[in-house]
């Protein structure tokens, strides 16, 4: 064999740091040739597929760019041969998530020896994208703010207690890594009784606020299009405890600095079909919950949007 090594080096391989759309992907071709060969050609491409799958299976791929240098002769020794392809902007973010559906990138390099054969060497990489979401439009940069209430009655319909709270974030569109201030409004009252006993010692309860990701996966059958399935998974990326009002103590408001996580792939604004990924806000309380949706970007303007 005239080629000892032929390897695909990213620059971003080792930091596994996405790539935003319409950013340059760049690396290096290493080939290592033991004696002078001809090469017919050099295939540089990048390609994205998406797939999802439990019972059934859908998925879809393209190739996204491909490149290829003109036929050439490689010297015996080491050979590093830069590359840099720029990324559409109407990409996909990647997404995975184990049997059941993936949204992934693939760097693939191939290079043709005519004269041996007309062997093939092949070295992939895979990448991971985020679409490009700017966060600066108006309704984004505005507060998001939601409020559940409930009665509890006794029986025979007799008032016993009334819950009430809201949950008001920032501003609607965040970034990863970037601390919002969440301000939660919650009253319980009770109804006195005329005669009581000794108070008990008054203890805190505490609630959870959570930042959680929703990932929707849709399925055709294989062989029926129209046969199809849908999973949805939530998780909490990230939460903090606060404690809530007591009761009869009237409404009580709380400020929380809520840091998102870094690395969170964008609210899914295209719908592909297969995979759609969105956030919200969850105030898990005893009675209820209270959902504020929100949505995560990759870029906007620092300070406050007037």
């Amino acid at each position: 064999m005239r080629i000892d090594k032929f390897d695909l080096i990213l620059d971003r391989g080792t930091t596994n740091e996405p790539y935003y759309a319409g950013q340059s992907v760049q690396g290096q071709i290493e080939v290592h040739a033991a004696r002078r060969v001809r090469v017919g050609s050099l295939h540089v491409r990048l390609s994205g597929t998406v797939e999802t799958g439990w019972r059934n299976k859908s998925s879809d791929s393209m190739v996204i760019v491909d490149h290829c240098n003109d036929s050439f002769r490689l010297h015996e020794g080491q050979h590093c041969i830069p590359f840099e392809i720029k990324l559409p902007l109407d990409v996909l973010s990647s997404v995975e998530r184990e049997q059941h559906g993936s949204i992934r990138y693939m760097c693939t390099a191939v290079l043709d020896l005519p004269d041996n054969g007309g062997t093939q060497l092949v070295a992939e990489k895979e990448f991971r994208v985020f679409s490009l979401l700017n966060l600066d439009a108006p309704h984004l940069r505005a507060p998001a703010v939601t409020m559940e209430e409930e009665d509890i009655s006794r029986c025979c319909g007799l008032r016993r207690s009334y819950l009430a709270a809201s949950m008001r974030i920032a501003e609607t569109g965040l970034l990863p890594g970037e601390t919002t201030r969440i301000s939660l409004s919650i009253e319980n009252r009770k109804k006195r009784k005329r005669f009581r006993r000794l108070r008990r010692k008054e203890k805190h309860e505490c609630v959870l606020i959570s930042l959680c990701q929703q990932i929707d996966f849709v399925s055709t059958a294989r062989f029926d299009p129209l046969l199809v399935d849908r999973k949805t998974f939530t998780v909490a990326v990230e939460s903090h405890g606060t404690c809530k009002g007591q009761e009869c103590n009237g409404p009580e408001t709380k400020e929380v600095e809520f840091c998102v996580p870094e690395g969170l792939p964008p609210t899914s604004v295209q719908a592909d079909g297969l995979i759609t990924v969105s956030y919200f806000f969850k105030l898990d309380l005893e009675r209820f919950d209270v959902i504020v949706p929100v949505v995560i970007g990759s870029l906007k303007t620092p300070g406050s949007f007037s």
